[in-house]
Parts: C-alpha cells; structure tokens; sequence
C-alpha cells in the first residue's frame, strides 16, 4: 500500500453488505473495531490500516480509502 498519512485515510463499512459476522473484529490484532447489532465502527486513531480486517471480511463491506 502506499504510504499515505493516517488522516488521509477513512474506514468505513457498508451498512448495506455487513452481515455482523464479526469476523473483523476478531482477526483485528489492535482490536480497533466494534460491532453491535446494527453497526461496525472503527477507532481511527488507532487503526494502522493494514487491511486485513478487509481481507477477513467475507462479503466485501469494509473499504479503506
């Protein structure tokens, strides 16, 4: 991945395509992410965006970007 500065980065998830798997949130190693029954969010501050909360996820809602 490029190297681009944390704040020129935004996580998000699609509401639309997470099925509250929680796959994210377990595989997250700074356990940065938090799911409940109608959202996932994200601590931006200390994710590092290495994408494999991205790659865990098993219908494509996470982007970072």
């Amino acid at each position: 991945m490029a190297s681009l500065s944390k704040r020129s980065l935004h996580i998000e998830s699609s509401g639309q395509l997470c099925i509250y798997c929680g796959a994210c949130v377990g595989i997250c190693p700074l356990n940065c992410i938090y799911l409940d029954e109608t959202r996932i969010t994200f601590d931006e501050k200390v994710c590092t965006r290495c994408e494999i909360c991205v790659k865990a996820c098993p219908v494509g809602a996470i982007e970072i970007g």
